[in-house]
């Protein structure tokens, strides 16, 4: 048995009992919050506890109405952002007491002001807390709580922590540690599915020992292959292999990350389908082995293996094929004894064969899209199997799957570079708003965000970069889609400089014809986007209609400075004399559009597109002449006939029609700018895209031709981090030559290893970095020169 001397008096905060929705809920401390003592093995400075908060008047809970007997008292969630504060409100809407845990940097998360309660587990790193299974087990403990929720990742699929809690005589929210055993191993979950009739993937029954092993069993399997980690899950420890010299990159690779994550170094390999799609069945299953299957999910928008777009039920899949999945679903889940919410993935191929993939024991990322279409609260009911409660006798598969609730859609939104490989990145949001009038949780509304962040929060580093779940509904996949892409560009995300986000990646997807058509397998964005993401192209309308947007903008500004100050905000009446709304006949607003940077380049060539632009009241409405200034002096004007207009000065979003067609544009003065007319522009949001736009006085324009251009950095030579992470390897040394593409180092940030290769040939000058140190954003990693002489002229300075 465990034990370790008791350690001082632990706080636990009270939250106060505004309802779940209410994302301000602060907390008390001192003489009316309950304390406790825990035992913990860990430094002082990892103990439970907690920070000190604005104290509050009340810790009286509030609910709309009477509530159920719930089926358990309490619940501990054993988990931080999005899905913590999914489970506390389903949990808070069934009368259950709500615990929250937290690492110290998070002391103030959203997660732990939505529960009733909350206590800390220890340090920044995942280590020391949310994975920390002593930790988390003594605040069960510390809290009196009748049951624990894992959520998904951290300890939710470990069958060890899964008995230690039922060991404690406290409720699992989950399947059973054998369970969870058999089904986690995905060697031996393979062999049981075999036993059971499920159809499976070829491949090797066994444990890769080498990455020579990897490469003989590959050969055997026959190539293509995939490398899987035998705890794996989430895309990590996953790669595959063409050659040989994949297979043993991949079996490095897989083998760091597994071990990263999963604390197991054990790898298979199974014959990689070619042209899959990802569907996968989730599944309920009560004590008295009740099992229903749902609609399944297809998640084939895939990239590295993790899951980017999700939707259900799948446009692939006949009505007949999803009952055999369904079948195949329960048997597996019947023969592990399984319980709780559990999802069985599968690869399916276009001609309707399906192969068993893995099961994952636990609440997936992606359930919420299930959730729109049956109609079903999957926590709910996994909180009520957790508390003996059989599942209703009129919820059955064969009931749902006649009633499929239309069509739903989910986008994960990530801290990420989609411009840079899809580097994970890090910041504070300054501006964050989701899509007015969607919820949390709700499955009357046909917008979710499912969040853990608000204004202010930091994305760290130590962490999933996941900022939220974007999810929509309708009636058809078509209206899903377009309300997908409506919410998209009514969701402003703004971070600390440097700080980016997914979300125009998302809004290309979405338009893509591939993924309108449902022509998606899991290599879709591998093939769609075989350069990385360069950035939504839009048609000639919507590029016309961001300029006139832009001139719309800036002449609205300028109207409001001349009647503040009568003039501009650089201090010069350089506003045009006709004002936006009083442009007579024949009169209006000039201006030039640039997208892009003013002035020339080094050669003499212009930086940026730039248009001409003027603002005309005609027939009692506005139009925007735009004429390209690089098209013949003879070319006639485009016109934008603009209808409603509706922008309140410097806030983000921007309702206009334009030529009958309503759009939701974003306006965002660049970060130190201040917001002033002049400073370097702003930036437009449409329809995904991203465009700095540079307005200008025609006479300004003018005088930007002859400034001189901006010096051009050459960063050829180096090589530098393109994120806050740790050096995991270093493969170069001094003197070293090295071809293009070669790999240099390997990096670990937000639990993923990132290969960085050299972006020329040459000889490695200088490494300013070793195996195992943090590193910063742009840190300087390895230097380059082109040659020897160079080289010897590099060590003598």
């Amino acid at each position: 048995s465990h034990h370790t001397p008791p350690l001082p008096a632990v706080e636990i905060r009270s939250c106060v009992g505004s309802p779940a929705a209410q994302s301000d809920a602060q907390f008390i401390t001192s003489s009316s919050a309950r304390t406790f003592r825990a035992s913990l093995a860990t430094p002082a400075h990892a103990r439970l506890g907690s920070a000190a908060v604005p104290s509050t008047a009340t810790t009286t809970r509030a609910f709309s109405g009477a509530a159920p007997e719930p089926p358990l008292e309490s619940v501990l969630i054993a988990n931080r952002g999005e899905i913590a504060c999914r489970v506390i409100t389903t949990a808070r809407k069934m009368g259950m007491r709500t615990i929250a845990v937290y690492s110290q940097p998070e002391a103030l998360a959203r997660h732990v002001q939505l529960a009733d309660e909350a206590i800390c587990v220890g340090g920044p790193n995942s280590s020391e807390s949310y994975l920390d299974m002593d930790n988390v087990c003594a605040a069960i403990e510390a809290t009196g709580a009748k049951s624990v929720h894992p959520g998904y990742g951290f300890l939710s699929e470990n069958s060890v922590f899964a008995e230690r809690v039922e060991a404690m005589g406290v409720a699992f929210v989950g399947p059973p540690s054998g369970a969870i055993d058999s089904m986690g191993d995905k060697i031996k979950s393979k062999q049981i599915a075999i036993d059971a009739g499920v159809n499976c993937i070829p491949g090797f029954q066994g444990v890769i020992q080498d990455e020579d092993d990897a490469c003989k069993v590959a050969r055997e399997v026959g190539y293509p292959v995939m490398i899987k980690a035998s705890a794996g899950g989430g895309g990590k420890g996953m790669r595959i292999a063409w050659n040989d010299e994949e297979a043993k990159e991949g079996y490095r690779l897989s083998t760091e990350e597994a071990i990263m994550s999963f604390g197991d170094d054990r790898l298979f390999i199974e014959k990689f389908i070619e042209e899959p799609h990802h569907i996968e069945i989730q599944l309920l299953a009560d004590h008295d082995g009740k099992v229903v299957c749902f609609p399944e999910r297809e998640c084939s928008v895939q990239r590295r293996n993790q899951k980017v777009l999700e939707e259900s039920p799948s446009a692939l899949l006949t009505p007949e094929v999803r009952s055999e999945m369904c079948r195949q679903a329960a048997m597996l889940a019947t023969a592990v004894n399984y319980r709780s919410a559990g999802t069985v993935e599968f690869l399916a191929d276009k001609h309707g064969n399906f192969y068993f993939l893995e099961m994952n024991t636990r609440l997936q990322v992606e359930h919420p899209v299930t959730e729109y279409v049956s109609g079903v609260d999957l926590v709910e009911h996994m909180l009520k199997i957790a508390g003996k409660q059989p599942l209703p006798a009129d919820l059955t598969t064969e009931s749902i799957a006649k009633n499929i609730k239309g069509w739903a859609l989910e986008a994960r939104v990530y801290a990420e570079d989609p411009f840079r490989g899809f580097l994970p990145s890090t910041g504070s949001l300054l501006d964050y708003r989701e899509p007015e009038g969607c919820t949390a949780f709700n499955l009357e509304s046909n917008v979710r965000v499912d969040s853990g962040v608000r204004e202010g929060t930091e994305i760290s580093t130590y962490y999933d970069p996941m900022i939220s779940k974007l999810v929509t509904h309708g009636a058809t996949r078509d209206e899903c889609i377009d309300r997908m892409s409506d919410a998209l560009n009514r969701y402003v995300i703004l971070g600390t400089a440097g700080f980016a986000h997914n979300a125009s990646f998302l809004a290309d997807l979405c338009r893509h014809p591939r993924f309108r058509r449902a022509e998606t397998p899991t290599s879709f964005i591998e093939e769609e986007y075989p350069d990385g993401f360069q950035g939504v192209q839009l048609d000639e309308q919507e590029t016309l209609h961001a300029v006139a947007t832009a001139a719309m903008i800036q002449a609205t500004r300028a109207e409001r400075e001349v009647m503040q100050v009568g003039t501009s905000s650089d201090g010069y009446n350089s506003a045009p004399e006709a004002s936006l709304f009083d442009a007579g006949a024949g009169g209006g607003d000039e201006w030039v559009v640039v997208q892009g940077l003013p002035g020339n380049d080094e050669a003499g060539e212009p930086n940026g597109t730039a248009y001409h632009t003027r603002i005309v009241d005609e027939d009692g409405g506005l139009v925007v002449e735009v004429r390209a200034m690089a098209a013949d002096a003879g070319a006639v004007a485009a016109r934008v006939r603009v209808g409603d207009y509706s922008w309140q000065l410097e806030q983000p979003l921007l309702e206009v029609e334009m030529d009958g067609v309503a759009r939701v544009v974003q306006y965002h003065t660049p970060s130190g700018t201040g917001g002033g007319t002049r400073a370097c522009g702003f930036n437009l949001g449409l329809c995904g895209a991203v465009l700095p736009m540079n307005v200008l006085t025609p006479k300004e324009h003018e005088l930007y031709q002859h400034m001189l251009a901006p010096e051009v950095v050459d960063t050829a030579n180096f090589v530098h981090s393109p994120m806050p992470g740790v050096l995991v390897s270093l493969s170069v040394e001094p003197g070293q030559h090295i071809e293009n593409g070669q790999e240099i180092c390997v990096m670990e940030a937000m639990k993923m290893q990132n290969v960085l290769r050299s972006p020329r040939a040459g000889i490695v000058a200088e490494c300013h970095a070793e195996a195992g140190q943090k590193l910063d954003v742009d840190q300087l990693i390895v230097s380059l020169v082109s040659e020897e002489a160079d080289l010897n002229e590099e060590l003598a300075a």
